[in-house]
C-alpha cells in the first residue's frame, strides 16, 4: 500500500480533488488548507500508482506546479482492508507494476560508475578468480552475490525503454569499465598464480565457463525474466538468486585468466559466453517491461512552481 501526499497552491485543488474523486473514484481523500497552499492525503493499492500519476500528470501536476510523494506503508493499525477490496477489481495482473519513479530511485544508484562500484567491482573479481583458480564453487558462487554487474545491465533496459540518456550513458560507461576491470583482475590473479606456483592448469570450474549451450540460453531467459518481473515490484524478491543464475562475473574474469593461461579457445569462449547473458538479460527485460508498459518519466519544466512560501 501506497500513501500519496500532494502539495500545492489553493487555486489548483479543485480541479486535482475531481480528477481524484469523480475519475479516479479514490476513497478517503483528505484534503488539509493554509492561507496559500494546500495539502491532499489518500491511500490506494501500490499497483494503482502508475495510473493515477498518469491522470495527475496530465493536469500538470508534478510538471508545472506542484509536488507529489509517494510514501510506502509498512502496516496500519487496525488492517486496512476496504482499500483493496475496491482496487482488486480493476487490477490487471499481468500489466500491474508499482511507479516508474519508484523503480527509477531504486536501481538509479546502482548504474552509477562511482568509487563504491569499482571497489565491489575489484573485490568480486578478485574473489571470483580465486575461486576459479581453486576450483570452490562455494568462493564462485560469493563474488556473483557481492557482485554489482547486475545494475547497469538492468538500468540499461531501463534507461532505453524510459528515454532516459543519463541513465544509458552513466550504465553502458559502468558495464563497460567493470568488465574491463574484472578482465583485468582475472589476468592479474592468472600471472600471480604463474610466478607463485609456476601452475597454469585449466580447472573444472574454468574449463565449464566456455561457449553457451542451449540450456545456459534457457537459463538466462529465464533469469533475466524474473528479473524483469522482480524490479517492477509486484513479486518482493532479491536480485542475487537472478545475479547467481546468470553467473556475469565468473565468465568475465575468466577471459582474463583462461588468456594468462594460454587457453586462447577457452577465453573466447567466456567473452561469448558473458555477451551472452548480457544480451539475454537486457532483452527479457526490455520484453516485461513492455508488458508492464513502462514509459518515460514525464520530466518537470523549468516554469515549475511549488508551493508558495510565506
Amino acid at each position: 500500500m501506497r500513501q500519496i501526499q500532494i502539495s500545492l497552491e489553493k487555486k489548483y485543488l479543485d480541479k486535482v480533488l475531481d480528477v481524484l474523486i469523480t475519475k479516479l473514484e479514490i476513497k478517503n481523500v483528505i484534503h488539509l488548507l493554509s492561507d496559500q497552499n494546500s495539502l491532499i492525503i489518500f491511500r490506494t493499492m501500490q499497483t494503482r500508482v502508475p495510473a493515477i500519476l498518469e491522470e495527475l500528470n496530465k493536469l500538470g501536476l508534478g510538471i508545472d506546479y506542484g509536488i507529489i510523494d509517494i510514501l510506502p506503508i509498512e502496516a496500519t493499525i487496525p488492517k486496512i482492508t476496504d482499500i483493496e477490496k475496491v482496487e482488486k477489481i480493476e487490477e490487471k495482473p499481468l500489466e500491474s507494476r508499482i511507479a516508474l519513479e519508484e523503480i527509477l530511485e531504486d536501481i538509479e544508484g546502482g548504474t552509477k560508475p562511482n568509487l563504491n562500484y569499482f571497489i565491489f567491482i575489484i573485490l568480486s573479481a578478485v574473489i571470483a578468480s580465486s575461486g576459479l583458480i581453486l576450483n570452490s564453487i562455494a568462493v564462485i558462487i560469493a563474488s556473483m552475490i557481492i557482485s554489482p554487474l547486475m545494475g547497469p545491465i538492468l538500468g540499461f533496459s531501463f534507461g532505453f525503454i524510459t528515454r532516459n540518456k543519463a541513465m544509458l550513458k552513466n550504465s553502458l560507461m559502468a558495464q563497460t569499465i567493470g568488465i574491463l576491470l574484472s578482465i583485468g583482475c582475472g589476468l592479474l590473479l592468472g600471472l600471480i598464480t604463474i610466478l607463485l606456483t609456476n601452475n597454469n592448469e585449466i580447472t573444472q570450474q574454468m574449463s565449464i565457463r566456455s561457449f553457451p549451450s542451449y540450456l545456459d540460453i534457457i537459463i538466462a531467459s529465464c533469469a533475466g525474466f524474473a528479473t524483469g518481473f522482480s524490479i517492477s515490484g509486484v513479486i518482493q524478491t532479491s536480485l542475487v538468486g537472478a545475479a547467481i543464475a546468470l553467473s556475469l562475473m565468473p565468465p568475465a574474469v575468466n577471459i582474463g585468466l583462461a588468456f594468462i593461461y594460454g587457453d586462447f579457445i577457452l577465453s573466447s569462449g567466456s567473452l561469448i559466453l558473458l555477451i551472452v547473458n548480457i544480451l539475454i538479460i537486457n532483452i527479457c527485460s526490455l520484453i516485461v517491461m513492455r508488458i508492464k508498459k513502462f514509459r518515460a518519466i514525464p520530466k518537470m519544466k523549468w516554469f515549475w512552481q511549488g508551493t508558495k512560501q510565506k
